[in-house]
């Protein structure tokens, strides 16, 4: 079975009398080397609890202990992953250091530049918008140069409550964490990272229910015969005719044509999602289309303003 050990390498001794602190990886016979960075004399050495009070050039021996335990257990950790998986075992101690040093250079990675990467990959603008305004977020809240090994559950509870404390509601908290775990799973699918750095196995998204504000049928009726004139009319008559086509998406309703039009239905493909549609144009509906009836596109909000953005506004 691998193993790791830290130990003081006393075949190496330098010019001032110090050897270098340094972990040793066994496997099947062979040993590699992982230098910890650190040099002491042999008087400061101990080797169960390492360095001693007093060695020259260490400012907090306990701190610097506590480092080596920690980069000890990671490598530990790391070895009995690689056991688990089964994949030890065709290994030289030499090709685990190579895969852990790997392994190392992969969390480094930032995450604020992949970040930025994966809202490329983004098609769609608005939902780039939606990213970047997580980012955003995170770097008010952390700066501009985390790595991924850095966003981990504790990270995400303390900025939630940050998020809380500048009075942001919980459904935008969590629409912000469900942006970082897809940026996450992202990452893992580029093997920009390993899954071990996942944070969302021990942190939960929380969602908070939303209250129902449907229309009645009497509402929507008032609502449908009320006499409205201008853009409050149009807008009117939009919301109905969007009804009339099960709640069809105003991104989708004003980039349909008359080719949309097919044997007395509407029949287009969600933008978003790609999903077919094939909708039955009730005389209402035929109605309404014929009143928005636009040159270009069937009914003429993107003739009446300069792009969706303007429709959005009004």
């Amino acid at each position: 079975m691998a193993t790791v050990n830290l130990i003081l390498l006393e075949d190496y001794e330098d010019q001032d009398g110090k050897y270098p602190v340094t972990f040793v990886i066994r496997n099947k016979g062979t040993h590699a080397k992982i230098q910890a960075g650190i040099k002491v004399g042999k008087n400061f050495w101990d080797n169960t609890t390492w360095i001693k009070k007093g060695a020259p050039d260490i400012l907090d021996y306990n701190f610097t202990n506590a480092q080596l335990h920690k980069k000890l257990g990671d490598i530990k950790s790391f070895i009995i992953n690689l056991t688990h998986s089964g994949e030890i075992y065709d290994l030289t101690a030499a090709q685990i250091k190579s895969k852990y040093i790997e392994k190392q250079e992969k969390e480094k990675y930032d995450f604020n530049t992949y970040f930025k990467y994966f809202i490329t990959t983004k098609q769609n603008a608005k939902t780039q918008q939606t990213y970047q305004h997580t980012l955003d977020t995170i770097e008010k809240f952390a700066g501009n140069q985390l790595h991924f090994i850095e966003i981990n559950p504790k990270f995400l509870q303390e900025f939630g409550r940050w998020m809380t404390e500048k009075e942001m509601k919980l459904n935008t908290i969590s629409i912000h964490m469900r942006n970082i775990r897809a940026v996450f799973n992202s990452a893992i699918n580029d093997e920009i990272i390993e899954l071990g750095l996942y944070p969302f196995r021990k942190y939960k998204i929380k969602n908070e229910k939303t209250i129902k504000r449907n229309l009645t049928l009497d509402e929507l009726r008032r609502f449908k015969d009320f006499s409205l004139s201008g853009v409050p009319g149009l807008s009117r008559d939009v919301f109905i005719l969007s009804f009339y086509l099960i709640g069809i998406n105003l991104k989708d309703l004003c980039y349909l044509t008359k080719k949309n039009i097919q044997n007395g239905r509407v029949e287009y493909k969600r933008a978003k999602t790609g999903k077919y549609y094939s909708i039955k144009l009730e005389p209402e509906a035929k109605k309404l289309i014929k009143k928005l009836s636009g040159e270009r596109y069937l009914i003429n909000l993107l003739e009446r303003y300069r792009d969706y953005d303007g429709v959005k506004k009004e």
